[in-house]
């Protein structure tokens, strides 16, 4: 790509080119067997040409075509979108999020530990079916531009995740997952503790009435309610009139216990990043502090629609144009434990799994969820699981009223989040 400048047939206010590449090995285990191993290799490259205010784009995985991809870029331009902006020259490379550790994946090791925690769980559930998924990857991306800049890094990624199926004798279905990913292997014994305390309580069925109730959320569970408040902080859906945020810098719209941040420095995620895909410089952004909303994330382009500064959340792959999206997700903590939480309910829910929670209006907030797996609360402890009823509210009103964030918080992918609980949801059996 160094010389690829010259390449560019006429006049233009701003070039840039990204060059993606990586390597990956997955492995995948259906029905307590091995079900696949694959490995893979891809590498591209884009470039954006501005003319005259707009931008062409082209892309090849061809590295010999390369001058005809940037003339397809500077040819289109004339039909891009208005763009005005221009691009950074002061971008930093202070780390790579990269772990020499990954070269150490071993596909033999992989499936000898995968197929213990299968043997381990079959001995304590026969009928037990287990699907696990298993990948390891590392790659580099560089970018180039006009302004001068010129930087490439390494990433790596590892993930494990494992998915249960039991039905019980009387016809009953138990289904529950553990992941985890990290720059480097991690070890995920502990997955096999987790879910059979999991599984043991789901087989002794307890009973609910319709009616408001206590409702814990598990970091896991509360990412996907987080997320609906997210999608409404990216500045796209702001920027169109559809977020329920629009116009609302500076508000309260939430309880003071509200902190949510967008973080692409998050301690072991294997999604951190030192500049954004334009070049954009990064770091920590509060987006709800203290319940109030602060700012909204952005790529060049819609910061420049909507007149704010780029928040440096610009992400692309060699095939496409940047947007905005978040590198990590994180809600502050609070000051009980979960463990108090518990022990302070008389009757309520720890509510771990749902199925159509996406189908929610998440424009709104609105949301109605079947409890996919769900565990009653009695006496500050926690019985058996709670079948057959639904969960329904809004998450904008839920999260402006009382609640109440953990003391500890779980990182999952790129969310970290406090376990959350809610003392009145309402429950429809």
């Amino acid at each position: 790509m160094d010389r690829i400048l010259e390449s560019i047939p006429g006049k233009y206010r701003w070039f840039d080119a990204v060059h993606v590449a990586g390597r990956s090995t997955p492995l995948s285990f259906r029905n307590n067997r091995l079900h696949s191993l694959s490995e893979s290799e891809s590498s591209g490259f884009g470039f954006r040409i501005n003319r005259d205010g707009r931008t062409g784009f082209s892309y090849t995985n061809d590295s010999q075509r390369k001058a005809g991809a940037v003339e397809r870029a500077y040819s289109m331009a004339p039909y891009g979108d208005p763009e005005n902006f221009t691009l950074p020259s002061d971008t930093t490379l202070d780390f790579e999020p990269y772990d020499p550790a990954i070269d150490s994946f071993s596909v033999k090791d992989e499936i000898e530990a995968a197929e213990k925690f299968i043997s381990d769980m079959k001995a304590a559930f026969p009928e037990i079916s287990i699907d696990m998924g298993i990948s390891a990857s590392s790659g580099v991306m560089r970018l180039m531009n006009s302004e001068g800049v010129d930087l490439s890094y390494r990433d790596s990624y590892y993930s494990v995740s494992a998915s249960c199926v039991l039905v019980m004798d009387n016809g009953v279905r138990i289904d529950t997952w553990e992941g985890k990913s990290d720059l480097r292997p991690v070890d995920y014994s502990e997955f096999k503790e987790i879910l059979i305390e999991k599984i043991k309580r789901a087989q002794v069925q307890e009973k609910i009435a319709t009616g408001l109730y206590p409702v814990i959320l598990p970091p896991q569970a509360f990412s996907r309610f987080a997320g609906i408040i997210a999608s409404g902080l990216n500045g796209i859906s702001v920027w169109k009139g559809v977020s329920p945020f629009a116009g609302k810098l500076g508000e309260r719209i939430f309880s003071d216990k509200f902190t949510l941040a967008d973080d692409p420095l998050i301690e072991g995620s294997p999604y951190k990043i030192p500049f954004d895909a334009e070049g954009v410089n990064v770091s920590r952004k509060e987006l709800i502090k203290d319940g109030v909303i602060q700012r909204f994330i952005t790529d060049l382009k819609y910061a420049e629609r909507l007149g704010t500064e780029p928040s440096g959340n610009a992400s692309r792959g060699f095939s496409s144009l940047p947007s905005p999206s978040f590198t990590g997700v994180t809600v502050e903590p609070g000051s009980s434990s979960f463990k108090d939480m518990i022990a302070g309910i008389e009757r309520g829910i720890v509510a771990e799994q749902f199925i159509g929670l996406g189908q929610s209006n998440t424009l709104t907030g609105d949301f109605s969820a079947s409890l996919d797996l769900a565990f009653l609360v009695e006496n500050g402890e926690i019985k058996g699981r709670v079948k057959d009823c639904m969960m329904s509210g809004n998450i904008i009103d839920l999260l402006k009223g009382d609640v109440h964030f953990s003391s500890e918080r779980e990182r999952k992918g790129s969310i970290l989040m406090p376990y959350t609980m809610f003392p009145a949801v309402s429950i429809t059996v």
